[in-house]
């Protein structure tokens, strides 16, 4: 199944990044892998390992005053941010299986390889609901993604936020 959005890189200022839990829609865990068209494969991105990757809600910098929606991975061993690009309505997002989903940015194309089928599914939800949000003007939301995976797990969870 494809969805159709667009990403845009940024480089952003750490200060400005999604560094709190509360502004993730959803956060799991996954390896970040960029794609090499030249030998036809996938690798991991910045030499891989376990990253913490969610989509949160973001002011755009631009300072116009409208907000929007980050995918935003930081590895977790080093803190490295790996993955920071802006979701944006025309993105062409695939699941390629159940725990390896990828998109393309400008030239380069990303993709992330979950833990879990669950994470996968939770991450998927988000992106959707971001896009969703976007198509309709709004970056809040009073409705809750819930995990499939069992309650009490912190490695995935997604949390919408209510706009006052």
């Amino acid at each position: 199944m494809k969805h159709i959005l667009q990403l845009q890189t940024i480089v952003m200022p750490r200060s400005s990044c999604c560094r709190f839990s509360d502004s993730y829609i959803v956060r799991v865990k996954a390896v970040v892998m960029t794609r090499d068209d030249s030998s036809g494969g996938w690798f991991p991105q910045e030499g891989g390992g376990i990253s913490r990757v969610g989509v949160c809600k973001v002011m755009h910098p631009e300072g116009n005053g409208r907000s929007g929606f980050l995918i935003h991975g930081e590895r977790q061993k080093d803190k490295l941010v790996v993955l920071e690009c802006y979701v944006r309505k025309d993105l062409v997002y695939t699941k390629a299986n159940p725990t390896f989903h990828h998109w393309k940015v400008d030239n380069r194309k990303f993709g992330l390889t979950f833990q879990s089928p669950a994470d996968a599914r939770a991450f998927d939800r988000g992106v959707r609901k971001a896009i969703e949000d976007l198509i309709e003007g709004s970056t809040t939301s009073s409705s809750t993604i819930h995990n499939e995976a069992e309650l009490g797990d912190d490695d995935v969870f997604t949390v919408f936020l209510k706009h006052d």
